[in-house]
């Protein structure tokens, strides 16, 4: 559980009565980058596949395993859950290992949850300019994370990157880690083949 955000366990409370409410078919878990999906862009082409942005600011693997033990898909079961998660154990010190290890254990306790759920597993995005430390990070968990079984394993990166290994800048906010507006345009676009968004 964390203790660095008082209403937390709060927001967790809320994302489990929503989904016992909604029928959602896509449920969205995630970190900030989740979070924060442009609105308009969300509304025009997720909103309407019946999606639940479950994205939570600071999350790590650890805290995403909380929440499912706390009943964030104990609703009826979606057809699609979309995975997003690792980035913020970066400046936690945990290592590439234990991150795609927490990854995987989210992955396990969905299955056990949801047998029949399609499980769409996105790899990191890159974050820094190509030289950072993070980006060899970032390429183990995700090499790490093409070894999944019984998910759909994507690795987006290219679509973020110039051809010297450096961001896209204008697909970045200012702290180099956010998307903005033009980022989520290529991530949405990215999905629109994987889940048939209109």
């Amino acid at each position: 559980m964390r203790d660095d955000s008082a209403d937390w366990a709060n927001t967790v409370k809320q994302e489990a009565e929503a989904v016992k409410r909604a029928q959602a078919r896509i449920i969205f878990i995630g970190d900030s980058l989740t979070e924060n999906w442009d609105e308009e862009i969300w509304k025009a082409h997720i909103a309407p596949m019946k999606a639940l942005n479950f994205g939570v600011g600071g999350e790590g693997p650890q805290h995403v395993l909380w929440r499912l033990e706390h009943g964030i898909l104990d609703g009826a079961a979606p057809e699609t859950v979309v995975l997003m998660i690792g980035i913020n154990n970066f400046w936690r010190d945990f290592s590439a290992a234990d991150t795609a290890r927490g990854i995987e254990a989210i992955v396990a306790r969905i299955h056990a949850r949801h047998p029949a759920t399609r499980l769409v597993l996105l790899g990191l995005l890159p974050v820094y300019e190509a030289a950072s430390p993070i980006r060899p990070w970032i390429g183990e968990i995700n090499g790490r994370l093409k070894q999944v079984k019984n998910v759909e394993f994507f690795d987006l990166s290219a679509a973020f990157l110039e051809a010297d290994g450096n961001q896209r800048l204008q697909l970045y906010k200012e702290d180099h880690l956010h998307l903005s507006k033009a980022g989520y345009v290529v991530l949405t676009r990215e999905l629109t083949p994987v889940l048939k968004l209109p």
